[in-house]
């Protein structure tokens, strides 16, 4: 029978570990000197011996700029969407249009709210709005104002759905 290797003898230390004469160092941040243990700087670049934040002030320090930025960037949004509307439109009166086809429209819109602002708008065919409705923008409306406006609705060459004046509506938001 014969007999399993040795083991190898036992390490005295590990790979990353330091050996057991060594203390834990740590290095200067600006020239790279060993330092004591927890001492970011050296001597030289600390002469008055003068202790630097720990990890966790770092740490809190850098969640508390990032929770700040994201406070401000809401507050940003915030004043930067206004509360216009609703607004309510309506098709005042169709026709038919210069070309073949086509159909012009005379739409009223309010702004029913008490801020001015942009409506944004579209023409459906039927109600249903679909990808290819024209949509447009009003011009900024004074919260109660009302505005009227005319366009010609030409279809697409390639689109089945033609326009029909009496389906034609108009939705605001």
């Amino acid at each position: 029978m014969t007999r399993p290797a040795e083991p190898p003898p036992a390490a005295d230390h590990g790979f990353l570990a330091p050996t057991p004469d060594r203390q834990p160092v740590d290095h200067c941040f600006r020239c790279g000197k060993e330092t004591p243990a927890g001492v970011g700087l050296c001597d030289e670049h600390n002469p008055k011996q003068l202790s630097g934040p720990s990890a966790t002030q770092m740490h809190a320090t850098v969640f508390a700029g990032i929770v700040l930025g994201v406070i401000g960037l809401f507050a940003l949004f915030r004043l930067t969407l206004t509360d216009a509307g609703p607004f309510s439109a309506q098709v005042t009166s169709t026709g038919a249009g210069v070309a073949a086809g086509a159909v012009a429209v005379a739409v009223s819109i309010t702004n029913e709210g008490d801020t001015e602002g942009h409506a944004d708008c579209r023409f459906t065919r039927d109600g249903v709005p679909r990808p290819d409705d024209v949509a447009f923008r009003t011009p900024a409306m004074a919260g109660g104002e009302s505005i009227s406006l005319e366009r010609e609705l030409t279809p697409e060459p390639d689109s089945p759905v033609a326009y029909v004046a009496e389906l034609l509506s108009v939705i605001c938001q």
